[in-house]
């Protein structure tokens, strides 16, 4: 039995938890939050037996093999640190850390110290996102030309929206580019195969002034109702980069928070010189496949027509859809084998600490590139 506690109760603590149950052999002794409150909440309802609002019971628990970091982004390199030193595997939520040189030091001490590590970026262990990147590997679409594609989401389009995200302080010198184009990134190196090598990136704060809720709002959380004070906002909720690929490839993407009607509209388009690939959030059972000279075609995800290496992600028959807490479950699926070694696919399709630090250096530039209105080259 591996046992685990979980660290931050907020929105995505209990998609750790929910997706956690599901797994065999997985015990959670414990939740913490710094509202305890909160934390009791969550044990009550996962029936965990323990809630405290210090993360030091939990990482001092020597019962515990398993520590889930799913607090505010200046949060992640103290308690990744922290844990990874008390000889705790950890799988911490993106970024990996507030800076570049906080994130290195985290994949030095965890090789250091042999821990199994991972970083969540989910968005990959959907079943035809898995296939897409056996498709490209195996050279289905030919050479890489082009990568395009937009993350879009509206949860902070009126100035009465806030998180502590929008905080330099909490989340870092990056908001959207950060959290959902980390994803984003993510998916194209991880389905290409590839790695971008320049950037140029374009910020904007569209709504520079909002109110402030007085108390705690959790994520995607309404606060229209709390007392506000306003409030300057420094950090971007609109981000553009252009990019080229290891390959000489160029791509673009684009991500904003504030566009009315659209809840979580990831896209993501490969073109090459055979086909063409592409993927929505919104139909992500659903792989379109497009050729010049003859139909073309909708894979929808299933364990009888994909590789034989991404089936067993699709636990459903064809045509009853697995969604976002699946995505969760099969990467924890990965992490926990990995533990427990019975790991079954290359490390290199886990998204591990490395991954989060490669992330960080796209990131890095990005940021770069924005405040000194120039491409940049990433410190591969």
């Amino acid at each position: 039995m591996t046992t685990v506690g979980l660290i931050g109760t907020g929105y995505i603590g209990p998609i750790h938890l929910g997706a956690l149950r599901r797994l065999e052999g997985i015990q959670i002794k414990a939740v913490c939050d710094a509202n305890l409150e909160l934390a009791r909440q969550t044990a009550k309802r996962y029936d965990v037996p323990r809630a405290c609002s210090n993360y030091l019971d939990v990482l001092n628990d020597d019962s515990i093999d398993v520590i889930h970091n799913c607090t505010p982004n200046k949060y992640h390199y103290t308690i990744n640190k922290q844990a990874i030193e008390r000889g705790k595997h950890v799988l911490a939520e993106k970024p990996l850390a507030m800076n570049l040189a906080e994130a290195g030091e985290l994949v030095e001490l965890a090789d250091k110290k042999g821990v199994v590590n991972g970083v969540n970026f989910c968005y990959r262990y959907y079943p035809v996102v898995q296939e897409m990147a056996v498709r490209i590997k195996r050279g289905d679409l030919g050479d890489v030309r082009m990568v395009s594609g937009s993350y879009y989401q509206d949860w902070l389009s009126r100035v009465t929206d806030y998180s502590w995200r929008l905080e330099r302080k909490e989340s870092g010198d990056s908001n959207i580019t950060a959290d959902l184009g980390s994803h984003w990134f993510d998916l194209l190196q991880f389905v290409t195969g590839l790695s971008v090598n320049e950037v140029m990136g374009d910020f904007a704060t569209l709504l520079p002034k909002r109110k402030k809720p007085r108390k705690q709002v959790l994520a995607f959380e309404k606060a229209s109702d709390a007392g506000t004070e306003d409030v300057d906002i420094e950090l971007e909720d609109y981000s553009a980069v252009l990019f080229r690929l290891s390959n000489g490839a160029p791509g673009s993407f684009s991500t904003c928070q504030a566009c009315a009607g659209r809840k979580s509209d990831t896209e993501f388009q490969v073109y090459g010189s055979k086909c063409s690939f592409a993927w929505n959030h919104k139909r992500s059972t659903e792989l379109w496949i497009g050729h010049r000279e003859k139909p073309n075609e909708l894979l929808v995800e299933s364990p009888f027509l994909q590789d034989q290496s991404t089936a067993r992600y699709a636990t459903l028959p064809a045509g009853h859809p697995l969604g976002y807490h699946d995505a969760e479950m099969n990467l924890f699926g990965d992490f926990y084998n990995a533990i427990r070694g019975n790991t079954v696919i290359p490390p290199i399709s886990r998204p591990v600490f490395k991954t989060g630090y490669d992330e960080m250096k796209i990131l890095d530039a990005v940021i770069a590139s924005n405040k000194q209105r120039q491409w940049k080259r990433v410190a591969w």
